[in-house]
């Protein structure tokens, strides 16, 4: 059985207008302690979760992550037409992304909480997808603080090195290429 931890990020504005991305790293259940743990290693004293876009740590983080026995999966949106509106953005990236990852065996997916009202919307956007039977399997989907859990940290990354690989920098985005798999969102 596999869990996916699914983040999302806005590309860069300036380089990459209207891009938005949902990110799930994918781990099969006998594989989650042993990648948890390596994860907890990069916390710093004082330091409550590990994020891409405060760090100064990629090549560590990374190197890190392309050691762990994770496959990526990352919805991608792009819309650069003002009425593009993040919630609408992720909606749609939701929609492809869960019948995906049911499609690999997905049975459980933790989510980054973004709060009671936002956390509902996705719930929401899951059962839409129930009802227009795009989804064939039974998929759980929980929300936990950024802090809690050291997996959701994978998909920020890879969020992180995505957004770089757009904006013309392949560095970190080549050590994850091998286990990574884009889905280009229409709509």
């Amino acid at each position: 059985m596999f869990t996916a931890w699914i983040d999302e990020s806005q590309s860069n504005a300036r380089l990459d207008p209207g891009t938005y991305m949902l990110s799930a790293a994918i781990i099969e259940d006998s594989a989650v302690d042993v990648a948890r743990a390596a994860m907890r290693t990069l916390l710093l004293p004082g330091q409550r979760k590990v994020h891409w876009r405060d760090e100064g740590r990629h090549e560590l983080i990374v190197t890190t992550i392309a050691g762990l026995d994770v496959e990526h999966l990352v919805a991608v949106r792009c819309a650069p037409e003002a009425a593009a509106r993040p919630e609408r953005q992720r909606r749609l990236c939701l929609d492809r992304l869960l019948p995906e990852l049911v499609a690999l065996g997905v049975t459980s997916a933790i989510l980054e909480s973004r709060g009671r009202k936002d956390d509902q919307r996705d719930i929401d956007a899951l059962n839409f997808i129930r009802r227009r039977r795009l989804i064939d399997g039974d998929l759980r989907i929980d929300h936990v603080g950024g802090p809690a859990d050291p997996l959701l940290w994978i998909p920020d990354a890879c969020c992180g090195a995505v957004t770089q690989y757009r904006c013309g920098n392949s560095t970190h985005f080549d050590q994850l290429r091998p286990t990574l798999t884009f889905i280009d969102v229409d709509g």
